[in-house]
């Protein structure tokens, strides 16, 4: 059932589909009635002509036989002189006997009276068919002559019927080999038709903000339609990538101009709540509310300017040897000083696996570290643990963070790292979306790559991994 959906959906649910079959049905109809008007035309063109040929003869003969109803031996012979291979004549007389050419090697006695039979009436210009023999025959009385005896005709339509059937199966070959040439001629031309627009939607399908600049559709040829949309697709990317050109560079001068502001009212700040020694606890604690605020626009637009630099391929990262055992240590202690619970760094017991070395960024990593613990604080429970772990595999180093929290669901995985993502079991006012893709974006500008693995109910675990 599933498969005859699919298929009634490729058929008639695209494009392609329809084109391809509203031109097999206009092609399949237009051979099938030009065909048959062509075998019934031939049809009765071939019995006209042979019964005009006929009607010559019985003509001929009818002049031929006046006066001779008192011979019968003439009229036998002029009987049998009209008659062909395919057409005998006879006469019957009024009582009942006939008058036919006896050595002619057609019908038999027992042929004309099932022949006679047919039109008991006896109507001039009534035709019959009869099949005697596996033989057909068209029957006919043909007039009543003066004496009241009757002209009678029978003509095997056989060869004529074989001919025919011999022209059916010759047009039935013609017409399948050209219905099978016009078809695959309309497929091909129907895959021609289609195949920009197949172009433009894999073009579309493709498209991210990265790749404005350079994901014009080029097409070689295609009807004028299809051209004019291609040209229409170029012009609005050339619109998207100039807008989006505007809006990272907008978004880097605000970031900049701010953040000094941000950084001198955060130290002001601070400063004044370390020395309001005659400060109540309400405005104490109200200046800290503020401080926390800064702090975290600040970091909003650092990683606004994080992402824009990396967006203009100016973000400045500095690789070099690092211990990861000390970065490790020196986050922790950061991220204690912070958090209201347990940090457990788990570091390797083999000194060798201690001290070995990663390249990266030292500043830029313990930024990667600090984010992912804070990421992993936000969405655990309290007092469950956040584990912090180093350990190494081959060539390559891993640091886990690991917590016990909401988890993420198996469907937004593949897009947590993405710009202004949230999960959607993540409670409200819980981030701006933009950490973990500046995560990502620091990560792999340290030549390394982010990996998560998430179960919802029982926490996350992102693991940064990172070239010894």
């Amino acid at each position: 059932m599933a498969s005859r959906y699919r298929w009634r959906q490729r058929l008639l649910g695209s494009l392609q589909g329809q084109l391809q079959l509203a031109t097999y049905l206009v092609v399949f109809l237009g051979f099938t009635g030009a065909s048959s008007v062509g075998l019934l035309i031939g049809q009765r063109n071939l019995l006209a002509n042979d019964r005009q040929l006929a009607l010559q003869s019985i003509d001929l003969c009818d002049k031929a036989i006046s006066g001779l109803q008192s011979d019968p031996a003439r009229l036998e012979q002029e009987l049998l002189f009209h008659s062909s291979v395919n057409t005998t004549l006879w006469i019957e007389r009024n009582n009942g006997t006939l008058v036919r050419p006896r050595i002619h090697q057609s019908l038999s006695d027992a042929a004309i009276q099932t022949a006679m039979a047919s039109n008991p009436g006896r109507a001039p210009g009534l035709q019959r068919t009869i099949d005697i023999n596996n033989q057909r025959l068209l029957t006919e009385l043909i007039k009543q002559l003066p004496d009241g005896s009757r002209l009678w005709m029978a003509q095997s339509v056989s060869s004529n019927l074989q001919a025919l059937n011999n022209y059916l199966g010759l047009m039935i070959m013609v017409w399948g080999s050209c219905l099978a040439i016009t078809l695959l001629s309309v497929s091909w031309v129907v895959r021609r038709v289609v195949q920009p627009l197949d172009q433009l939607n894999a073009a579309t399908s493709q498209l991210t903000a990265d790749t404005l600049a350079n994901a014009t559709l080029q097409l070689g040829e295609g009807p004028i339609e299809v051209m004019q949309l291609s040209r229409t697709y170029n012009s609005l990317l050339e619109r998207l990538a100039q807008s989006w050109s505007h809006q990272r560079q907008f978004v880097s001068a605000v970031s900049h101009e701010l953040r000094t502001p941000l950084t001198i009212v955060q130290g002001y700040l601070h400063r004044t709540i370390k020395r309001g020694d005659n400060l109540s606890p309400s405005q104490v604690k109200g200046l800290q509310t503020a401080e926390e605020e800064s702090i975290r626009m600040r970091r909003l637009l650092d990683d606004l300017l994080d992402l824009s630099r990396g967006d203009s391929g100016r973000l400045a990262i500095a690789n070099e040897p690092v211990r990861l055992a000390d970065q490790l240590e020196q986050v922790a202690d950061l991220a204690r000083n912070t958090l209201s619970r347990p940090l457990l760094l788990e570091l390797p017991e083999d000194p060798a696996a201690r001290d070995a070395m990663a390249q990266a960024d030292p500043p830029r990593l313990r930024q990667v570290l600090l984010d992912l613990i804070e990421n992993a604080d936000k969405y655990s429970p309290n007092e469950s643990p956040i584990r912090l772990v180093l350990r190494h595999s081959g060539s390559t180093s891993l640091i886990d963070v690991i917590d016990q929290g909401i988890g993420i669901p198996e469907s937004e995985q593949n897009t947590v790292f993405e710009r202004f993502q949230r999960g959607s079991n993540a409670p409200a006012k819980t981030g701006s979306g933009l950490g973990l893709s500046v995560v990502k974006l620091l990560v792999e500008g340290m030549g390394g790559r982010i990996e998560l693995q998430s179960r919802l109910g029982e926490g996350s675990c992102f693991t940064v991994i990172l070239p010894s």
